[in-house]
């Protein structure tokens, strides 16, 4: 073939390159929209050798992100050619492959400052959604809170308008409304000027936040009781703390905190008889341990210093379990209790503390709770039911599994069998237990087992 023919040739070859690139590409798109990932994947990783085609890239970071490959989709981010960025959705594929990728993946163990970096460098590629925006934003305010770090979050909290975000409550395993975007921006809002700003302004806000998200009233007029009793406003406090607490089944930590306030009005058996029905409102002992530590100082100052050595010993003991260390002024109480009550042996590890503890709650509460442990043992154990499994998000312990009546059984996932999949029907047994958080009965799933 003469040199002619073969510049003949190639120029008659470009276009059916081109015919059989865009053939590649709407497969790879039809595939992609169908939900057939992994067959559009491979389509997409040829169109993409060259790095020329912004929409390609986005098609392949996209079915990276559903198919979670997440190490090779964010080898692909980490040297971003400039016509992608370019492209809205490619920019859109980008930040979303950081945000699941990478930025959610975090723990506790990660540095506060790590995520904040993560978290700037996504909001540099100009998120426009405010959803978007807030996912970032988000996951900054949650770690500082957790670290707590409330300096971190009036900055933070200032990055996103909240007239643009969702007012639709966010559902639960269950189907349940929760919390919308927009009332937890306000809870963070309020918590952060009650700890790190201006006080007065988050009793303002936690007001108007109240008029605005009425699901969540109690968790706002909390907040607003909080701030005044920051503030030194003890009767206002006083006066909040009690509607909070006077029907139903106050959480227990609140409780604590209208005890607190009561301590400081000089109301001592009062304080007393509130925090007693705060730690019968949970079993959670490492959590307790300050609401424990608070009733043996109130008793000691009422002059009860048995009850006090008991709530003591139970601080104690707990804190071993735990391994954490003890302060050396309970040390130091404990030799003059134990010298007092020298004739009078004292508990001797956490269970045996904890039901001298008990007794004391019961009878100082005045009947005002009733036994949770009674309610459900009152119920009997249902036996070979039938469910299907929902596991929910994957980075949380436990799941539901639902019968053929609706009725949501509680799980933990370490009770489930060996590599049991999500919507896998599975035959279980049923044991009363009882939702703190919701304080309300409920029942969980266990002897868990395939069909």
């Amino acid at each position: 073939m003469t040199e002619l023919a073969k510049q003949m040739d190639e120029t008659h070859s470009i276009p059916n390159q081109q015919e059989n690139r865009f053939a590649l590409s709407r497969k790879a798109n039809e595939l992609r929209k169908n939900g057939e990932f992994e067959k559009a994947l491979a389509l997409y990783r040829d169109l993409t050798n060259d790095n020329s085609d912004a929409y390609a890239a986005a098609g392949l970071l996209q079915c990276l992100r559903k198919l979670r490959l997440f190490e090779e989709a964010l080898s692909l981010c980490d040297d971003v050619p400039l016509q992608w960025v370019s492209l809205d959705w490619c920019r859109r594929e980008i930040i979303w492959t950081l945000i699941q990728g990478k930025l959610i993946t975090f723990d506790d163990k990660t540095s506060l400052e790590d995520v904040i970096s993560t978290a700037e460098s996504i909001l540099a590629l100009e998120p426009k959604e405010s959803g978007t925006k807030w996912s970032i934003v988000r996951r900054v305010l949650k770690a500082a809170k957790a670290r707590n770090r409330w300096e971190i979050v009036p900055k933070w909290i200032d990055k996103v308008n909240p007239q643009e975000l969702s007012t639709t409550p966010m559902k639960d395993d269950r189907g349940r409304d929760g919390w919308c975007d927009q009332a937890v921006w306000y809870n963070f809002r309020v918590r952060s000027e009650i700890e790190v700003g201006d006080k007065e302004q988050a009793i303002l806000v936690a007001q108007r936040a109240t008029s605005l998200f009425r699901s969540q009233e109690k968790f706002f007029k909390r907040l607003e009781a909080l701030a005044n009793f920051r503030l030194g406003k003890l009767v206002e406090a006083e006066r909040l703390y009690n509607n909070l607490c006077r029907f139903g089944r106050p959480d227990w930590w609140i409780l604590h905190e209208y005890a607190q306030v009561l301590r400081e009005l000089g109301k001592s058996e009062q304080a007393l008889t509130v925090m007693c029905r705060a730690a019968l409102s949970s079993k959670k002992l490492d959590s307790l341990v300050t609401l424990f530590l608070d009733i043996g100082s109130v008793c000691q100052n009422m002059e009860l210093n048995q009850h006090a050595r008991d709530h003591f010993l139970l601080y104690k003991y707990i804190r071993e379990e735990q391994r954490w260390s003890i302060p050396q002024s309970i040390k130091s109480a404990l030799v003059k209790l134990d010298n007092q009550f020298s004739e009078i042996a004292g508990p001797v590890d956490v269970r045996s503390a904890l039901a001298a503890c008990q007794n004391f709650w019961r009878r100082t509460a005045g009947g005002q709770n009733y036994s949770r442990e009674a309610s459900v043992k009152n119920r009997e154990v249902k036996k070979k039911l039938k469910g299907k499994l929902r596991m929910g998000p994957t980075d949380r312990a436990y799941c539901f599994i639902f019968s053929d009546t609706k009725e949501s059984y509680f799980c933990r996932k370490t009770d489930l069998p060996k590599d049991v999949t999500d919507g896998a029907t599975l035959q279980f047994d049923a044991m009363p237990s009882f939702n703190k958080k919701k304080n309300q009965e409920s029942w969980k799933a266990v002897n868990v087992r395939t069909m």
